[in-house]
């Protein structure tokens, strides 16, 4: 079996429009805080794990975090930025090591904001040889002026020991520029495959 994640993005002006739409792309992108969670889920500790070590926070704050009732939860509601699918600004290369996006874009409708709407998710059942859901979310520009929309990533809740901490699991790159007024969708498929 293998695990695969899926991207796609769409771009949309104020009347909603269509600009730009991405073919649905397999990406490499997962990052060691993914594996930690992973790897934590399979441990089954209640208590840090020495075994682990430290693993950095989206805050960039080493955590030596621990199994929990809530792994891998990646479901940003309305305006949170804490967890669920990110945007940002930086067009560096990904690496294993990174623990955050390089420029989020924060939520809002200042200068470089963008509103960032509730994440959905749908099960798309089983195919053939093939298990998938899908989750999206939407970014919506009211900043007064275009933003550049070079990277996005999936940051996942976790606990460090007992309150939440934030984990990001995949970064990838993307190329979107969006209009004020208008909207940007990222669209992750997950998928095992037999």
């Amino acid at each position: 079996m293998k695990s695969q994640l899926y991207i796609k993005v769409e771009t949309r002006d104020r009347e909603g429009k269509l600009l730009h739409r991405t073919r649905m792309r397999r990406c490499r992108s997962f990052v060691q805080g993914y594996n930690w969670v992973v790897c934590a889920q399979f441990l089954g500790s209640s208590s840090p794990s020495p075994v682990l070590g430290p693993v950095k926070d989206t805050g960039g704050t080493n955590r030596n975090l621990r199994t929990c009732g809530i792994p891998f939860r990646s479901n940003g509601g309305a305006g949170v930025t804490d967890t669920g699918i990110r945007v940002g600004t930086s067009d560096d290369s990904v690496a294993i090591n990174q623990h955050s996006l390089q420029a989020p874009i924060g939520q809002g409708i200042g200068a470089g904001q963008m509103e960032h709407f509730a994440q959905t998710f749908s099960f798309t059942g089983v195919a053939g040889n093939q298990c998938s859901f899908v989750t999206q979310r939407v970014f919506v520009n009211n900043s007064g002026a275009p933003i550049a929309v070079r990277e996005t990533a999936i940051y996942m809740t976790v606990f460090y020991p007992t309150t939440a901490a934030y984990i990001m699991a995949a970064r990838d790159l993307i190329s979107e520029d969006v209009p004020d007024g208008g909207a940007v969708t990222v669209t992750y498929t997950i998928r095992i495959v037999a």
